[in-house]
């Protein structure tokens, strides 16, 4: 199974199992990347730890694609379970590196297209016009 070809997938892929068909599926189930795991089970996991933690703890969120429903059920959630604190939200970059030493040719990544309200929002520019977007009022 771990040839050329799945050495060249797994760089193109950034070590995702879950995108490689030629992988069986029960390896890709249990290989999953953290922004696989749906936010729900790490926030359980945390609230039934922060019961013996004096302070507080550090618990890292991952989001591939975060949108402001899903953030504010997040946190909402963490608030709800007795979490003190969360820590970082990771999310996916914006842009990928040149997979420069892949031999294989992918389809391009199909990349989000965004309004033009989105593209100003949170931006230094609407700052200047003195707007904010909505994750920031």
């Amino acid at each position: 199974m771990w040839n050329d070809d799945i050495r060249d997938q797994l760089k193109y892929f950034d070590g995702d199992l879950t995108k490689i068909e030629d992988i069986p599926e029960d390896v890709r189930q249990k290989y999953l990347t953290a922004f696989d795991i749906d936010y729900t089970w790490i926030l359980k996991a945390a609230s039934r730890r922060q019961k013996w933690i004096d302070q507080a703890q550090s618990v890292n969120l991952w989001l591939a694609e975060p949108d402001l429903k899903t953030l504010s059920h997040m946190y909402r959630g963490a608030w709800h379970m007795g979490l003190k604190t969360t820590y970082y939200l990771r999310t996916l970059g914006a842009s990928n590196i040149e997979k420069a030493t892949v031999s294989i040719k992918q389809e391009a990544n199909e990349r989000k297209t965004f309004t033009e309200a989105e593209q100003k929002a949170c931006s230094i520019e609407a700052m200047m016009r003195g707007e904010e977007c909505e994750a920031c009022q």
